[in-house]
């Protein structure tokens, strides 16, 4: 009987290999939150908002609004962003003289939609920090644990790793389809902060793969 050969491992992915994975992961994310956040705006005009209609989602906006401009007050980009938010606030009212009420809230919704993924950019700066912090604290309490006798688990590093990937995704998730209007802060510090200790305990759990 002739022997059964194992098949082929996959080639190591490289570092370009790594980023477009990365991209494409991100991009999918934004548009599945895209899709859920219609659905959501649509169910609430019809069943849990009918009274207010498009009116709701506009107001959603308008706080929002409001909110991202007063924080980016000292953002070097700031001109350019509110230009680009105020075009599209004026493209969703002069839809609402022409659209009948679903295509109204699906204009608000997104330019409310463009405002909370300028709240992600503005984070970026935050998240690297947080993960730069949680990679020398980790690395200093793996070098604690390399000349200790603590103990060695690949099962608690890859769950971590799952874990605060499966995390990180559902509160971006959230924040971009949720209808109602939450302060940024509330879920996007959060999500920094969980970003720094799941790095932190990743590059702290399992010395051999670092």
């Amino acid at each position: 009987m002739s022997e059964q050969r194992p098949p082929p491992s996959r080639p190591p992915q490289g570092p370009v290999g790594w980023l477009l994975s990365l991209a494409g992961r991100f991009i999918g994310l934004v548009i599945g939150a895209l899709v859920l956040r219609v659905v959501l705006e649509l169910a609430g005009l019809y069943f849990w908002w009918p009274q207010e209609g498009s009116r709701h989602v506009f107001q959603v906006m308008r706080w929002e609004q409001a909110e991202l401009f007063s924080t980016l007050q000292p953002h070097p980009l700031r001109n350019e962003m509110v230009r680009l938010l105020e075009n599209g606030t004026t493209h969703a009212l002069l839809a609402n003289r022409f659209l009948q009420k679903p295509l109204t809230a699906l204009a608000y919704m997104l330019v409310s939609f463009m405002q909370r993924l300028t709240w992600l950019t503005t984070m970026l700066p935050l998240l690297c920090l947080c993960a730069l912090t949680g990679l020398t604290e980790g690395l200093v309490r793996r070098d604690l644990r390399r000349f200790g006798s603590g103990l060695e688990s690949i099962f608690l590093h890859r769950h971590i790793i799952r874990s605060g990937n499966s995390v990180a995704a559902t509160l971006w998730v959230f924040y971009l389809a949720q209808p109602l209007f939450i302060p940024a802060m509330l879920v996007l510090l959060p999500a920094s902060l969980g970003l720094g200790i799941t790095v932190w305990m990743t590059a702290g759990s399992f010395k051999r793969w670092l």
